[in-house]
């Protein structure tokens, strides 16, 4: 009988020592207070994420995610913040001594971010900031006061530097990206040296035709192989990035000055996607032979439909669609 006493006394203070773990707000895990992961990120429709100085907004419109109401959003960067948001797990509660600390360091410079489903907030928290430790991530749920060390598990990385807020991480960088059978015409034209430049049109009935555009006449005799092939090129066509290293004065100028080549796209529905390209100067005065270069050898500029915006692209992305009428002979 005594030991059935002890036994159930013992019992009962696991519960008692339970509860107070899990709902004590002075140092405990508090399951309202550290539970930072999204359930159901499928019914996620908007995430906030700023700091007193930026704001990123993501946001799905008719089953897209924008990034900041301009660009669209890149769906495999997408798909891993989703996932990661919803296993992000408190690890431990941080010390009584550095406690204040921190929660001051978060709510005053720490990363916000708000979740909504429908317009309706479902979690709000502060993230630390990926420099203020290297080692660990804090978070702490908005109007509380107890931060929380976390982890996602199987992640070896820093769980805030998931939190972006730089909008070029997250926007697609797709130039093109068509089904041959989709495409009405490609227009490529080379300003120094129009009689290289053409166009291909696509009559979608099994029929193809080549235009010159230095004179706007047919060819008559081409390789048809060719011209379906070429077709084909137009699919997953990305840019690398967005230009940071030049001013607006100096991007201006690129923009402002002739293109090497300019291609149109049009599709079926005749909307069109034209990308201008511009040469960029080489950062170096000679190539590996000892010969002169003007020109980098593997990226140019370009600026897609006239936004004002100058973007680095790769050659050995763009080669395919670079050719030139004779290809078509």
């Amino acid at each position: 009988m005594k030991i059935n006493k002890s036994l159930i006394i013992l019992v009962i203070l696991f519960i008692i020592a339970g509860v107070y773990f899990f709902s004590n707000s002075k140092g405990s895990l508090n399951l309202r207070n550290s539970s930072f992961a999204i359930e159901s990120p499928e019914n996620v429709t908007k995430i906030q994420i700023s700091t007193p100085d930026k704001i990123l907004l993501l946001e799905k419109e008719f089953h897209q995610w924008k990034v900041n109401s301009k660009y669209k959003a890149t769906d495999k960067n997408l798909a891993n913040f989703l996932l990661a948001i919803n296993r992000v797990v408190a690890s431990t509660p941080v010390s009584k001594a550095e406690k204040e600390q921190v929660a001051s360091i978060l709510k005053a410079d720490g990363i916000t971010v708000e979740v909504f489903k429908n317009n309706r907030t479902i979690k709000k928290y502060y993230v630390s900031k990926p420099e203020m430790n290297k080692n660990k991530t804090y978070m702490m749920m908005h109007n509380s006061s107890e931060p929380f060390i976390v982890r996602i598990p199987s992640f070896k990385g820093l769980v805030a530097d998931l939190y972006i807020i730089d909008e070029n991480y997250w926007r697609d960088k797709t130039i093109f990206d068509y089904q041959p059978q989709n495409i009405s015409s490609i227009s490529v034209e080379y300003p120094e040296n129009m009689s290289k430049s053409f166009r291909v049109i696509n009559y979608n009935d099994g029929t193809f035709a080549i235009q010159e555009l230095n004179n706007n006449t047919f060819i008559e005799m081409f390789n048809v192989d060719n011209v379906v092939r070429y077709f084909t090129y137009y699919q997953r066509i990305i840019f690398e990035d967005v230009t940071r290293s030049l001013n607006k004065n100096h991007t201006d100028s690129v923009i402002q000055s002739e293109p090497f080549c300019i291609i149109t796209v049009e599709d079926i529905q005749g909307v069109k996607n034209k990308i201008s390209t511009y040469r960029k100067p080489s950062e170096k005065s000679v190539d590996e032979f000892g010969q002169s270069i003007k020109f980098d050898y593997d990226r140019a500029y370009a600026c897609f439909n006239n936004n004002k915006e100058l973007v680095t692209i790769q050659y050995y992305i763009f080669d395919p669609l670079l050719k030139e009428i004779d290809y078509f002979r």
